[in-house]
């Protein structure tokens, strides 16, 4: 047993939000001491509570700035963390955001295990691997989940939650409103509509003017939309009558130049089809605007 300053103590961030007779365990040590220690792993130069939050609390509530220790290997820290989670368990059970936090600290345990397994590997010279248990710094999900009440699969999607989702959600798993199922589908489903792109943006920039043009024409009073389509009507017909204008004339220049060049040839007839194309498609706008302006007109009478 040591003493260490209690701000080189790091405590999880959640666990057991609600500490409760804080007060009460306070006046007890202040009369009787401090009896049991508080249960720590060395990490990153300083310490990780395992065990003993109350009595942490109840020493800075003393005003303490020191507090007796009792620093496990990463070896027993398991074993020591197990020992709390039973005891704080038995006096109530465990929110999700408590479970998410010691799910943390078990995932930190393996981490110090693994780096000690590295660093007494590279003492030995032997290929022997060490006691049976895995190398590396990664914790199965199925092992973590375990020790926690949770199937691996559920633990995954829990731990997906804890890193993605928004406060309300957690509070809402905590308060026992949602269960981890309902929350992961919800979350990832929202996500997925977030990520779906306008369908507006798909369109040319062709498309949104005649859809904006569309939109104001729906808008419109009959005699507006009468006067629209008259005014559509003489623009079409003009441009049908200046496509059939460069026809003749190009069906003029073809039939003069039949003794020209095969590739000129070629390239007039690919021009009098796209004429022919545009007068066609001029012809059946004209039928188009004729008929919605005749429309018009009989419901505005």
């Amino acid at each position: 047993m040591t003493k260490v300053s209690i701000d080189s103590i790091k405590v999880a961030g959640r666990i057991r939000k609600e500490i409760t007779k804080i007060d009460e365990l306070a006046e007890d040590i202040k009369r009787n001491g401090l009896l049991n220690p508080v249960t720590v792993m060395t990490v990153d130069g300083g310490y990780q509570l395992l065990a003993g939050l109350r009595r942490l609390k109840s020493a800075q509530m003393l005003g303490w700035t020191e507090i007796a220790v009792s620093v496990v290997s990463p070896a027993d820290a398991e074993a020591a963390l197990m020992i709390e989670i039973s005891e704080n368990e038995q006096r109530e059970p465990f929110t999700y955001s408590e479970k998410m936090d010691y799910a943390k600290l078990f995932e930190d345990i393996e981490q110090m295990k693994a780096k000690e397994r590295m660093l007494a590997g590279k003492s030995l010279e032997s290929s022997t691997p060490m006691d049976g248990r895995p190398q590396g710094n990664s914790t199965s999900r199925d092992a973590i989940g375990s020790k926690i009440g949770m199937s691996g699969r559920q633990y995954e999607r829990a731990k997906y939650i804890a890193d993605n989702a928004p406060e309300e959600t957690i509070e809402q798993l905590d308060r026992g409103e949602s269960s981890i199922n309902k929350a992961y589908t919800e979350l990832r489903a929202k996500e997925t509509t977030d990520t779906k792109p306008d369908p507006e943006s798909l369109l040319s920039k062709k498309e949104k003017e005649a859809l904006r043009k569309n939109s104001e024409f729906r808008a419109m009073q009959p005699e507006q939309k009468i006067e629209e389509l008259q005014r559509q009507l003489k623009t079409e017909r003009a441009r049908a009558a200046t496509a059939e204008s460069e026809l003749a004339r190009e069906k003029e220049l073809h039939h003069n130049s039949r003794l020209h060049k095969d590739s000129i040839i070629d390239n007039l007839k690919g021009q009098v089809e796209n004429l022919n194309k545009l007068l066609e498609d001029a012809e059946a706008k004209i039928a188009d605007l004729e008929s919605k302006l005749n429309l018009t007109g009989e419901l505005a009478s």
